[in-house]
């Protein structure tokens, strides 16, 4: 089976999936077939609808090598991104998102987490949320979470 319909197949698995956020489906693995890791994963969320923000994610590494990068304008006609992904073997470090120019820097979730590392067969991502403050001023909010992906 070619990468890509083996990445298309696990991305969509992952939609259907989300839903049971932090849950683990009987028998799920983070492994394919082939053995190799399953993807972090990365989804988009436009907060207030009437709203509408150019937006880039950018996650790097330690030594701030570039290992995901996305740019989106969420709207009403666009509200999320949730198939995003990128190899779990690259350790991510740091998530930058930009909004409308407005630079927000965080950490990738690790250990400080509550819910974090995920245990076993789960899968670390991270949704960010494009959210406005009182005075209308773009912000973030980032959580961390577990998912499945069941062995097929």
């Amino acid at each position: 089976m070619p990468s890509i319909s083996r990445r298309a197949l696990l991305a969509g698995t992952g939609a259907v999936l989300a839903p049971l956020g932090g849950c683990t489906a009987p028998g799920s693995s983070s492994k394919q077939s082939t053995g190799e890791s399953a993807p972090h994963w990365v989804k988009t969320y436009l907060g207030d609808r009437e709203e509408s923000h150019r937006v880039t994610v950018t996650i790097t590494n330690e030594g701030g090598d570039v290992l995901f990068e996305k740019r989106y304008r969420l709207s009403d006609g666009n509200e999320a991104d949730e198939d995003a992904t990128f190899p779990a073997s690259t350790d991510p470090e740091t998530v930058v998102v930009a909004v409308d120019g407005a630079r927000f820097e965080r950490d990738w979730p690790g250990v400080a987490q509550p819910a974090l590392p995920c245990d076993g067969p789960n899968e670390t991502g991270i949704e960010i949320h494009v959210e406005n403050d009182r005075d209308g001023s773009p912000g973030v909010r980032l959580e961390a979470d577990c998912q499945s992906i069941a062995e097929g």
